[in-house]
């Protein structure tokens, strides 16, 4: 949570000096609301009793994860197979497919333990790989050599489904931040990579 909160609070602090208050508004909210949701569902522990709708929500839950990290690796690489880095094309080729295998045994088995592994696993995504200097890497790369953001909004969809799958609250607004993350990833990969807007 510290992490997805440091990462979205610098990549919001270094959109919103590029970008229009158009564009940097919507994301500063969606940012702050799913750290809001997803602190609100963490207070809640993992002992809260799961109802109907959330059993109904888990296959969403469980498809919006590596769902999310492919549109961001579509938002980066845009169709390619191949990323910037090795270390890019290893998370897209390796981590996204064990991430969403770990999800489908999940599903299957149900044992809690494995949402610690859907999380760690989507955790090795912010491992700093990516070297092409924009809005969202610039500062980084210019301190660490590399660019971690890349998958964050992937990572923030894992801690949305998680917190939510791990206490059966919140559900709603978890589905509908799932679904915004994804659905503006794929907005900004047709509009970055077919009409150069934002960059």
């Amino acid at each position: 949570m510290i992490v997805a909160a440091l990462l979205l609070f610098r990549f919001a602090v270094d959109f919103s000096a590029q970008m229009s208050p158009l564009l940097a508004g919507p994301f500063w909210l969606l940012a702050l609301a799913t750290l809001l949701v997803v602190g609100a569902n963490l207070s809640q522990g993992s002992g809260y009793r799961h109802g109907e709708l959330a059993e109904r929500a888990r296959p969403y839950f469980l498809w919006a994860i590596p769902f999310s990290f492919i549109a961001s690796s579509l938002d980066c690489m845009g169709l390619t197979l191949w990323g910037c880095t090795r270390g890019c094309s290893v998370i897209k080729l390796a981590v996204i497919p064990a991430v969403a295998l770990t999800c489908a045994a999940y599903y299957r088995s149900r044992r809690p333990w494995m949402l610690t592994a859907i999380a760690a696993l989507s955790l090795a995504a912010l491992v700093p790989h990516c070297l092409c200097y924009n809005a969202g890497n610039g500062w980084w790369i210019d301190r660490l050599g590399a660019s971690p953001i890349c998958y964050v909004w992937g990572f923030a969809v894992t801690l949305l489904s998680v917190a939510a799958l791990r206490t059966g609250a919140l559900i709603l607004p978890s589905l509908a931040l799932c679904a915004s993350i994804v659905g503006g990833s794929l907005a900004f990969f047709v509009s970055h990579h077919f009409f150069h807007f934002p960059w």
